[in-house]
Parts: structure tokens; C-alpha cells; sequence
């Protein structure tokens, strides 16, 4: 084996285990109860608006719990969305190092994603105050599709670029 080659292997090793480590991340979440989620998302939440809207602090303790009760839900769904588009870009720049076309790439990352997304909603069927639900699976396929899109933009623009400048040398 050459250096390239344990280097290429390293590298796929490496990409794969980041996707890994974010759907232990991602299963972790998921994994606990309603109670306990709510409440870091509500830490999150006076967190963000501690330094976002510093006024916060001078609101009473109702209108702290009240505002940031309002908030969970966009939070939440916020949520779903960024931990998906966050799986896809993973999931896509993991497939580019394997000798696969991009479409290939692509479908193969959506399916990875929304595959993981479904087996996350089961999993919450076990965990106490949680459920399977449907608008949880369509915010992560609108995060997965967003990621995807990202990563495809890229990759056009480094084509384009590429062919200009071979076109400049000749």
C-alpha cells in the first residue's frame, strides 16, 4: 500500500467517523425523555437571548418563562433542520471520497439521512413523553435536502472554476 493510499483510507476513516460521532450526538438527543429535553431547550433558549436581547434579564421570571415557552417550539424545529443539514454535508463530503458518481453521492446521502431519520423517530417511540412524528421527518428531510444543496452548489462552483482556469491556460 502506498501513501497516498493509507492517506486516502485515513481520510475516509476520519469523514466516516465524524458522520458517526453525529448520529451518536443525534441519538443521545433523541434519546432523552420529554421532561429533560425541555429543559435544554429551554437553557438554550435564555442562553441565546441572554446575549441576543440583553433586556431579557430585567423581564420577571414570568415573562422570562413565558417568552421563552413561546420560543420552544421554533427552537425545536430549528433544531431538526440543523442537525440534518449538518448530517448530509457530512454524509456527502464522507461519499466524495469514494469512487462514486455525484448523483450517486447524493442519493446515497439522502438515503443515509432520511433512513437515520426514521430509525430516530422509532427509537423515540421508546423514550418516556416522546413519539414518532411525522413533522419531525419532514424537518429533517428539508435539513438533509438543504445540507445536500449546499454541498452540490459547491461542488458546480469548483467545476466552474476548474474549467475556467483550464480554459485560461490554454
Amino acid at each position: 500500500m502506498n501513501i497516498n493510499n493509507n492517506s486516502s483510507v485515513y481520510k475516509q476513516f476520519v469523514l466516516w467517523l465524524l458522520v458517526v460521532v453525529w448520529t451518536g450526538m443525534l441519538f443521545f438527543f433523541s434519546s432523552q425523555t420529554a421532561a429533560e429535553s425541555t429543559v435544554l431547550s429551554g437553557d438554550t433558549i435564555r442562553a441565546l437571548l441572554r446575549i441576543f436581547r440583553p433586556e431579557f434579564l430585567e423581564l420577571t421570571t414570568l415573562q422570562q418563562n413565558q417568552l421563552v415557552a413561546g420560543l420552544q417550539h421554533l427552537v425545536r424545529n430549528a433544531a431538526h433542520v440543523l442537525s440534518y443539514f449538518g448530517l448530509a454535508i457530512l454524509c456527502m463530503i464522507a461519499l466524495r471520497q469514494h469512487h462514486l458518481k455525484t448523483g450517486q453521492q447524493a442519493v446515497l446521502t439522502l438515503l443515509l439521512c432520511i433512513g437515520y431519520a426514521l430509525t430516530d423517530e422509532m427509537h423515540q417511540l421508546f423514550v418516556a413523553g416522546r413519539a414518532f412524528e411525522f413533522t419531525d421527518l419532514g424537518l429533517d428531510l428539508c435539513g438533509s435536502l438543504t445540507g445536500l444543496a449546499v454541498v452540490l452548489i459547491v461542488i458546480v462552483l469548483k467545476r466552474q472554476k476548474a474549467k475556467r482556469q483550464m480554459l485560461k491556460s490554454l
